[in-house]
């Protein structure tokens, strides 16, 4: 059964458009990564391990290729880079939900609900999608316990249960 529910923040998390081309028509992955990188953390709260893009990529209008988004807590999701120009101009699609903005909206909610102050830490990258499952630890008195939530709609709303211990 599941405990509760509520409305998370739900944006696009990253979206921008960067140049990311070498010295030549050729698509600096590195570059990629690095900006991708960047655009995680401050667009979404979190610190990633790692982006891994494509490497050889030609710059040319209208292509596109993913970049894997890997959190410190191997929780992972894929970028979309597309590529608006032949210069290297790209434009980066992630569908993420802001892990610190989420955190903040459980514990606040599961404050109310217990009556007392709850820490909530979630895993690091969590894709933003209609029955999307994600997992947190919340926090309470020392007390650590492990939810599981699940986002029900495109507006943001979750549902989320105790995980029992096996």
């Amino acid at each position: 059964m599941l405990a509760g529910m509520g409305r998370l923040p739900l944006i696009p998390a990253a979206v921008a458009a960067v140049a990311i081309a070498g010295c030549s028509n050729t698509i600096d992955s590195d570059k990629a990564e690095t900006t991708i990188s960047r655009l995680v953390a401050t667009r979404i709260g979190t610190q990633v391990a790692r982006v891994d893009c494509p490497s050889g990529k030609t710059a040319h209008k209208g292509d596109s290729f993913t970049c894997r988004i890997v959190g410190k807590d191997g929780s992972a999701a894929d970028a979309t880079v597309v590529e608006t120009d032949d210069k290297g101009t790209v434009r980066v699609l992630a569908r993420l939900l802001p892990t610190d903005e989420t955190e903040r909206s459980l514990a606040a909610q599961l404050t109310r609900r217990r009556g007392r102050p709850v820490a909530v830490d979630c895993q690091d990258v969590i894709v933003a999608r209609k029955n999307v499952t994600f997992a947190c630890t919340t926090t309470t008195n020392g007390r650590k316990t492990r939810i599981r939530a699940r986002q029900i709609d495109a507006q943001g709303r979750v549902r989320y249960r105790p995980v029992r211990s096996s």
